[in-house]
């Protein structure tokens, strides 16, 4: 857990609802948390084009927004911050669907409890952020194989100086080229027939 208190987005528009939340959130001590929140998409939106959170805690049918809608909307919005929905139990089967598409986590609201949110909370970041790195290593891994591939075609290369041109028109030297695009490192030595052109006299004296 840490001490510095996590910025949670509440979306919930009933206003009993909203208080029992809040009330959860307060007693909340293991995790300390900021809370702000709004009533509608509408305000959840605007409110998330100029802040960012460490997690939204969202009602699933809202005034201008339900279900499945509210989860995309929100997903678009705040795509990199943890998503958690609050349902019924007549919406769980929903929920679990939303959990596969990209929902943390959800909770039934005669189930919300302190306990049970510092959990839902920590664990929905823990998850989001291993997704977020994962994607990443991904995407690098994409690029780096990408990179590999095009040393298997036809590389425009100087038949004098051996340089290699780039997609940009610049000349690299073969070792630049292929370090920038690939995990080799280069070893130096010698081949026989340069060591022969180079060293003559060692070459004899080995022989």
């Amino acid at each position: 857990m840490t001490d510095k208190p996590l910025k949670v987005l509440l979306i919930e528009d009933n206003l009993d609802d909203l208080s029992l939340t809040r009330e959860v959130f307060r007693k909340a001590k293991a995790m300390p948390m900021h809370l702000a929140s709004a009533a509608s998409m509408k305000d959840a939106l605007a409110i998330l084009k100029t802040e960012t959170y460490d997690a939204i805690v969202a009602d699933l049918n809202l005034p201008d927004s339900c279900g499945q809608d509210t989860f995309e909307g929100l997903q678009k919005a705040a795509p990199d911050t943890p998503l958690l929905l609050l349902t019924v139990l007549d919406d769980e089967e929903l929920a679990l669907n939303l959990v596969k598409l990209g929902a943390q986590d959800y909770i039934v609201k005669g189930d919300l409890s302190p306990a049970l949110l510092v959990r839902a909370v920590y664990y929905a970041i823990e998850r989001k952020a291993l997704s977020l790195r994962q994607n990443h290593l991904i995407r690098s891994l994409e690029k780096a194989l990408a990179e590999v591939k095009t040393l298997s075609g036809l590389l425009p290369m100087c038949a004098k100086c051996k340089k290699i041109r780039t997609d940009k028109g610049q000349w690299q030297g073969v070792e630049e080229y292929i370090t920038k695009r690939t995990d080799a490192e280069f070893t130096h030595g010698l081949c026989p027939e340069c060591m022969r052109e180079m060293y003559p006299g060692l070459h004899k004296d080995k022989k």
